[in-house]
């Protein structure tokens, strides 16, 4: 069996149009650790795929019905690195204030798709390194005491402004950051993002059940119910092979 190698790029493309998405692919096809997971043609389909699939980037056109890739942009927030590819050079601010990686003009330039592709390799090796294992003690705060807490004993990580609320059976602490600076330190077969403000320790989840919109609610099994993203709804879904 051929193993992939791990500096493999993992990308998304999202193209309204089908002759776009082939010509991406044509000028992808020269960089051998580059891997195409699929294609979207909508805004909807895009981030159904980028919650099942986990892609590195996406490839993201501006220009779309319904959805835009921009709408597309703020609806990932944090949790993407996006390459917008359009024929428009008049949204580049809206896209950089949205933290994209990079921003280019079709017709794309090999070139400049490849300048693009090394920013990504250099934030994916900025953002790598071993997950923190559960027995990796966090400095963290309660008031004006400090505390010294096992990573493996959170359940529940809360955004709260420039600040994380971090749920224990010891109680809640504080951590100043950010859930986008903490993610990529955490291990995805232990830790969910739910929504944009909270993740959880899936070993913590004691109760899974329908909402609203197809969404979920979750319950840890000490804490209150939980709103699930639809997005991230869909995640917990595939994991847990809820169909």
């Amino acid at each position: 069996m051929t193993m992939m190698k791990p500096s493999h790029l993992r990308l998304l493309l999202v193209d309204d149009e089908r002759l776009a998405r082939l010509e991406l692919r044509r000028l992808l096809a020269a960089h051998d650790d580059v891997e195409v997971l699929a294609e979207a043609s909508s805004g909807e389909e895009a981030l159904a795929l980028h919650a099942q699939l986990q892609p590195h980037a996406l490839l993201l056109d501006v220009q779309m019905p319904e959805q835009d890739g921009l709408a597309v942009a703020r609806a990932l927030n944090a949790e993407a690195r996006i390459i917008f590819c359009t024929a428009h050079a008049s949204f580049a601010v809206e896209a950089f204030d949205l933290n994209a990686l990079d921003y280019l003009v079709k017709p794309v330039a090999a070139e400049r798709l490849a300048q693009a592709l090394q920013r990504l390799r250099a934030e994916l090796h900025h953002a790598s390194g071993p997950y923190l294992p559960d027995e990796h003690r966090v400095l963290l705060r309660r008031g004006d005491q400090m505390a010294l807490i096992r990573l493996g004993d959170i359940a529940l990580i809360e955004s709260r402004d420039n600040y994380l609320e971090l749920h224990t059976p010891q109680g809640v602490f504080l951590l100043a950051g950010s859930l986008s600076r903490l993610l990529p330190r955490l291990d995805p077969q232990r830790y969910q993002q739910i929504n944009r403000q909270a993740l959880v320790r899936l070993d913590a989840i004691a109760r899974l059940q329908p909402g609203d919109d197809s969404s979920l609610q979750l319950q840890l099994h000490s804490g209150p119910w939980l709103t699930v993203s639809r997005r991230q709804s869909q995640a917990l879904r595939q994991r847990f092979s809820l169909g």
